[in-house]
């Protein structure tokens, strides 16, 4: 498709934008129709035949990633990254956890899925003790303390009988 107009170059740095404000004070917001006839972009809408790439970028579909000059990669070696299932926690020996809030709300939970009631004693904000206390028979124990220095909570103690419970 040819184009007998080019499009003239915008002069950035001499740009000035006018607010306009409503009855109400407010400052009118423009749609992108308006932009483009300000910055004289589209002065006939009927001349206007759109291209497949003339979409607002979240209707685009991108994929530069093999077009890249430098491969590039959001991850940082030495950070580390804990993810776990907060449906369905393991609360397996030496398993971490980000923080101390995140750990009580999986521990409730895996109780809550093992259909038992879970005790605690001894907790505070760095430790945390808990026990099953729907019989006096069940096993389940667990302990889990924060690293020092660090957020980082990790399963120190477990003890579980497979006879009550799925561990």
């Amino acid at each position: 498709m040819e184009v007998d107009d080019p499009v003239p170059e915008v002069d950035w740095d001499n740009l000035q934008i006018v607010e306009s404000h409503d009855e109400e004070g407010r400052i009118e917001l423009l749609n992108e129709d308006q932009i483009y006839v300000l910055l004289g972009l589209r002065d006939d809408e009927s001349a206007h035949v759109a291209a497949p790439n003339d979409r607002p970028m979240d209707m685009q579909s991108v994929d530069n990633t093999n077009d890249a000059a430098i491969p590039t990669s959001d991850a940082i070696p030495s950070e580390l990254v804990i993810s776990y299932d907060k449906d369905h926690p393991k609360m397996d020996l030496g398993t971490i956890y980000p923080c101390m809030k995140e750990f009580r709300m999986a521990v409730r939970q895996f109780a809550i899925n093992e259909e038992f009631d879970l005790g605690t004693e001894k907790s505070d904000p760095t430790r945390f003790r808990g026990f099953c206390k729907s019989t006096d028979d069940c096993p389940w124990k667990i302990n889990a303390s924060k690293h020092k220095g660090a957020s980082t909570v990790e399963v120190k103690f477990f003890l579980c009988s497979s006879d009550y419970l799925i561990c």
